[in-house]
């Protein structure tokens, strides 16, 4: 009778166990349901693309997804999550200021899973592409202004430079703001230096008054009241066209 429980138990125990071990050292199992020709979850994921990623050849979907053991996922929210310093020293500090629901993940700029060397011209770090990734965050330091700030901002497109071979222009995020403007820390990401001039080591811009201007009333009051008064005379002035030619194609005279 001991003998039999002990068997039965045994057996429960391997039920138990060996769809977990399954699941979570078999990569297939999961690309059975998250491929994108697959029809087993909503959250799909290209495989080729992923291969040619920095992950491609280094993990398994659950060295990244620790907490997916088994087919209980698919019940359980945020089981998917992932904490990329499981494996990276270099902890997330951007957005540090601000509020934890608003702050980025490493995903939204390294992507989910087509992540890439910064020097490889597909990756979303790479120089060329580094304006397209911070732009979805910041759209107004990105350039992405609208009228209402575009028109009373002045903007130095060039200047004499002492280092031809830096690149020098608004869309070289990094080139200002390097640690701060990736991970939030002070250790620079790349060779350029414009921060050597334009920014102080607290992250305050000590020449060329505001660098990224944008007509908001609470944080940059003079250039909203520039853009405001530039509102009103362009008003006037289209106001005062149209009484022109009103009078002048109506026949109506002075007198």
């Amino acid at each position: 009778m001991k003998l039999r429980t002990m068997l039965s138990g045994l057996l429960v125990l391997v039920a138990v166990c060996l769809p977990a071990t399954g699941l979570a050292d078999d990569m297939a199992a999961c690309i059975d349901c998250h491929d994108l020709s697959a029809t087993g979850s909503r959250l799909t994921i290209d495989m080729a693309a992923f291969e040619r990623s920095v992950h491609g050849e280094a993990a398994e979907c659950t060295d990244c997804h620790t907490g997916i053991i088994d087919e209980s996922h698919t019940e359980t929210a945020g089981s998917g999550a992932v904490d990329c310093s499981g494996c990276h020293e270099t902890e997330n500090q951007h957005g540090l200021g601000g509020l934890r629901d608003n702050r980025p993940d490493c995903h939204h700029c390294h992507t989910r899973h087509t992540i890439r060397v910064m020097d490889d011209p597909a990756s979303s770090i790479h120089p060329d592409r580094l304006e397209q990734t911070c732009v979805a965050c910041h759209p107004a330091q990105s350039g992405q202004v609208g009228y209402f700030s575009w028109l009373p901002s002045l903007k130095i497109a060039t200047h004499p430079k002492a280092d031809l071979s830096s690149r020098f222009d608004m869309g070289n995020c990094l080139g200002c703001h390097q640690g701060r403007a990736s991970h939030g820390g002070t250790e620079p990401v790349s060779d350029d230096n414009c921060d050597r001039c334009h920014l102080t080591a607290d992250g305050q811009n000590p020449m060329l008054g505001v660098m990224h201007p944008e007509a908001d009333p609470t944080t940059q009051a003079g250039i909203f009241t520039v853009a405001v008064l530039y509102q009103i005379v362009i008003g006037m002035l289209v106001v005062g066209g149209m009484i022109f030619f009103v009078r002048r194609f109506s026949g109506t005279k002075d007198g």
